[in-house]
């Protein structure tokens, strides 16, 4: 089988492998955007495995005046940038003295060694310069139909990084258009190995979680998760109620995934995430947990923080009540959106100061939202118990 992608035709990826060969180096194209090629599916990163060390890479191409990052040294891979493009270099290795977390690597220079101690057969294809597939473990067989497995024994692989297990259902949900089932096997194997997710940091479960929620449709891979128990571990969550429910809602409102507003969806029992989010993400994270505690005007959510925090928290709502979603919510928030209440802050202010010109504000724009948007300026001040000169 032959991959002829515009990437791998690319002067500069063509230009990286060539530096290789005139240095007496094998170096070949491997893991996501082999996968991705085969799927028809666009190819963001570009992987390269070579026998060369990763000081001999670096070396290699200093002298070519690229770019050099050491990015994972020790393990072996270094970054190239050439022309704007960033090239991870991995040094072909087998794994010793696994944890469970990390391990111990030896490097190789051999093709089928360095593709058994990758985690899923689908994972595990490499192409030379001329897109020509080496297929050393069998994992082109796993595209027709689409599947995910372990390459090799799935206790193995999970026991040298229990990660995997985050990873496996990471895939299902990317692909989760292309893939028709779970693999018994591999899902024997992780409800077996799930305790050891404990002994990963909360940064390294978060990482990976949030790839899970990002992807368009992760339903399917939730559930699965909740059912095995694994939610519980890394949430201390019990269960995910009809995710599929929450991932309409979010359809029919027009939003894009977005991890913290599904996490959200998925930790209803809890104020806690129990993982390290970033400051902004735990911020985002309590606002929303907050305003959900009553229920809110869309519209006015709009005006007080923006469409996106309005639409999340009326999907997240309706969503936990179990309510029908209503068309007039959707509308209002578009309506909010398009039609910005008149009344401002400085207006008020000429008339108090203080905590009242905030409290004034909202009432101003709720009277503004009760008009259907429409009312005038002079009209909403005396709703709102404002006396001017123009209107008394």
């Amino acid at each position: 089988m032959q991959i002829n992608s515009e990437w791998i035709k690319n002067k500069v990826t063509q230009n990286i492998l060539k530096i290789f060969e005139g240095a007496d180096h094998n170096a070949y194209l491997v893991g996501g955007c082999i996968r991705n090629s085969i799927l028809n599916i666009p190819v963001t990163d570009i992987d390269i495995s070579t026998d060369a060390t990763p000081q001999q890479t670096v070396d290699l191409f200093n002298r070519e005046n690229c770019k050099v990052a050491p990015t994972g040294f020790s393990h072996g891979t270094v970054t190239v940038i050439s022309e704007g493009i960033p090239y991870q270099i991995t040094t072909m290795r087998s794994d010793q003295n696994t944890d469970g977390r990390h391990a111990d690597v030896v490097f190789s220079d051999d093709i089928k060694k360095d593709a058994e101690r990758r985690d899923f057969t689908i994972n595990a294809l490499y192409a030379d310069s001329t897109g020509k597939i080496i297929n050393p473990i069998g994992g082109l067989e796993d595209f027709n139909p689409l599947a995910i497995k372990f390459i090799g024994d799935p206790n193995n692989r999970i026991q040298e990084d229990y990660l995997r297990i985050l990873r496996f259902f990471r895939f299902h949900a990317q692909f989760s258009e292309l893939v028709t089932q779970f693999d018994k096997v591999a899902l024997d194997a992780i409800k077996k190995n799930q305790d050891g997710l404990k002994k990963l940091s909360k940064e390294r479960i978060w990482s990976e979680l949030k790839k899970i929620l990002s992807t368009s449709n992760p339903a399917r891979s939730l559930y699965k998760m909740s059912q095995l128990g694994i939610l519980k571990i890394i949430l201390e969550n019990k269960n995910v109620h009809n995710i599929k429910r929450f991932n309409l809602i979010e359809k029919k409102i027009g939003l894009e995934p977005e991890p913290i507003r599904r996490l959200v969806a998925i930790t209803e029992n809890t104020e806690d995430t129990f993982l390290n989010l970033s400051r902004k993400e735990a911020k985002k994270f309590s606002l929303l947990k907050g305003l959900l505690k009553k229920k809110h005007d869309p519209a006015e959510l709009v005006y007080q923080f923006n469409r996106e925090i309005a639409q999340s928290v009326l999907a997240i709502y309706t969503f936990y009540k179990g309510e029908k979603l209503k068309l007039s919510d959707i509308k209002k928030i578009e309506k909010a959106c398009l039609f910005p209440c008149p009344i401002t802050g400085a207006q008020i202010s000429k008339y108090m100061d203080g905590a009242a010109v905030g409290i004034k504000i909202k009432e101003a724009q709720r009277a503004w939202i009760k008009s259907n948007f429409k009312s005038d300026e002079a009209k909403i001040l005396s709703d709102i118990g404002i006396k001017t000169s123009t209107h008394s």
